[in-house]
């Protein structure tokens, strides 16, 4: 069974080292977001609280535009899968790549740790209903994307530079192209959830437990 698991990860994610690479940066990410809220001054933490206190108590009375919502996140999470797609095929890009993902962490870690500033213990509940499923699909699309934009890079330098063509790029192109097309469905799954599901979830969990 591990085995079967292993081997359809690596037809997914081939490469280990830049798999475990991308993991890393997005973890030094969560890290980062956690840290620096807490390293905020006090005006800015509250701030934070006003925003977040607001956000729920719209959510508790369905002041919520679900659609205006949904257009929101499905405008982000394309531009950001495109972007780092698009940026891969140059290999100045990847720097920018590591970046955005680095910061994906980051607001991910900054967000979740905001939630338990408001609410302590209670907030534990909301942060996992925060995080799945849709923060999980954004971090699994994340890596996905990450990881083949970062080959297609390698791949390029080889060709380019050592003149290795062993690999053929327009084999890798059509696989990269799937690999677009796989996580901007990704991207319309993660904002519907974000826009329909997490409202109604955080809504009975504020209701029950806030």
């Amino acid at each position: 069974m591990n085995k079967k698991f292993n081997s359809g990860l690596a037809i997914i994610l081939p490469n280990k080292r830049v798999n475990l690479f991308i993991i890393f940066v997005i973890l030094l990410g969560i890290i980062s977001g956690s840290i620096f809220l807490m390293i905020l001054n006090e005006n800015d933490k509250t701030l934070v609280i006003n925003q977040i206190s607001t956000f729920i108590s719209n959510i508790n009375s369905n002041n919520i535009n679900n659609f205006g919502a949904f257009k929101n996140a499905i405008y982000e999470n394309l531009v950001f899968v495109i972007l780092i797609w698009i940026l891969g095929m140059s290999m100045i890009g990847i720097i920018i790549n590591i970046f955005l993902v680095y910061m994906k962490g980051f607001i991910l870690g900054f967000s979740v740790s905001s939630l338990f500033l408001v609410y302590k213990y209670k907030g534990l509940l909301a942060s996992v209903i925060y995080v799945f499923p849709t923060s999980i699909i954004n971090v699994i699309t994340t890596i996905i994307i990450s990881v083949y934009s970062i080959l297609f890079t390698i791949n390029l330098w080889k060709i380019i530079f050592l003149r290795d063509h062993t690999n053929s790029m327009g084999k890798f192109l059509k696989k990269y192209l799937l690999v677009l097309f796989i996580c901007l469905l990704l991207c319309l799954v993660s904002s519907l959830s974000e826009a329909y599901l997490i409202p109604s979830l955080l809504k009975l969990i504020i209701k029950l437990f806030i």
